[in-house]
Parts: structure tokens; sequence; C-alpha cells
């Protein structure tokens, strides 16, 4: 015997899943460009304050820290924050008002498609340049704290090395969504596409 409410449940499924696939109106675009504008502008923003602060507090490791390996680990992780900033002004989006006047849709998904190839490539911008700092200032603490026995060692640096991956992947799980946003303005674009 057939369970129809399994079928009304698979119906509104399918019905919820078409929604989400459906092209965006101009009027949502608009809206999601200036949502999404703001966004990044907080985020560089908290970007930034952070860098300040690694900056900051690594600058006095390098000073008052025994051991070269603490001192240099701390001169690599400045450097590699010099270069993870450098990368995010160039990578990021920024806006244009007289693209954004004259084109919304394309003006959105240039930002969208600047915004996704930057996410997806977070391990080579921004998590190799800090990685050597990191792992060299890591060493240093272990043998400063007399934990130079093998379990020692990897605990130290596996910690960062965690850390690490759990970033790279919900910057790639962001791009994955931003590539979802792209398609959808795609098809708004060639809507016989869609179908």
């Amino acid at each position: 015997m057939t369970d129809f409410s399994d079928d009304a449940r698979l119906h509104g499924l399918w019905q919820g899943g078409d929604a989400a696939l459906a092209p965006l109106p101009l009027d949502e675009i608009k809206r999601r460009a200036a949502r999404f504008g703001d966004i990044v502008r907080r985020r560089n923003r908290r970007e930034y304050i952070a860098a300040a602060i690694v900056l900051a507090g690594f600058s006095l490791y390098a000073i008052i820290l025994p051991g070269a390996l603490l001192k240099i680990g701390s001169l690599l992780v400045i450097a590699g924050v010099l270069v993870v900033v450098w990368q995010l002004a160039r990578r990021t989006s920024r806006p244009d008002p007289d693209a954004e006047a004259a084109d919304v849709r394309a003006f959105y998904r240039a930002r969208l498609v600047r915004e996704e190839h930057m996410l997806a490539r977070v391990g080579l911008w921004y998590l190799a340049p800090l990685l050597p700092g990191l792992l060299t200032f890591m060493a240093g603490e272990a043998i400063l704290l007399g934990r130079t026995d093998a379990l020692g060692l990897t605990l130290f640096l596996v910690l960062p090395l965690l850390l690490f991956a759990g970033i790279w992947l919900l910057n790639h799980r962001a791009a994955a969504m931003l590539r979802a946003r792209i398609d959808r303005i795609d098809r708004a674009a060639t809507p016989g596409d869609s179908e």
C-alpha cells in the first residue's frame, strides 16, 4: 500500500528546493549586494584589527621572550601577518559606485566571484604565510617548557595545524555558498537556461 503522506512530504521538499534554486529578482539582487558590501567591510575591519593585535603581541614576544626559536618564530609570524594584510587588501572586493549604477547584477556578481576566489584560495594567501612562524614559535615553546619528547612536540605542533584546518574548511564552505549565489544570478540573467 502506498503511503501518501510520504508523497506529500517529498512534494514539499521538491517545491522548497525549487524555490531555493529559482533565479533572483533584480530588487533582491540590489538588497543582497548592499548587504554583502556591509559584510565584507565588517570582515575586513575585524581582520585588520586582529592583525594589529597579533603584530603588537608578537613584536613584544620577539623582544622579551628567551630563546632563538621563540624570537625567530615571532619575527616569522610578524612577516606572515604583513603578507596576509597585504593579500587581504589586494584580493578583497571593493565597491565601485560607477559599476554599481551601470549594472547592479554584473556588479554584484563580480564582487561575489572575487570573494569566492579569495575564500577558495585561503590556504595559499592566508594560512601558508602564517604557518612557518607559528610552527617555529610552538616548537620554541615546547623546548622552553621541556616538552621535547615526541608526544609533547606533537601536541604543540598539531594544535595550530588543527586550527588552520578548521579555518580552511570554514572558508571553503563559504566559497561554496558564494558559488551557489553566483549560479542563481547566472540563471536569472538567462531565464531560458533555468528550465
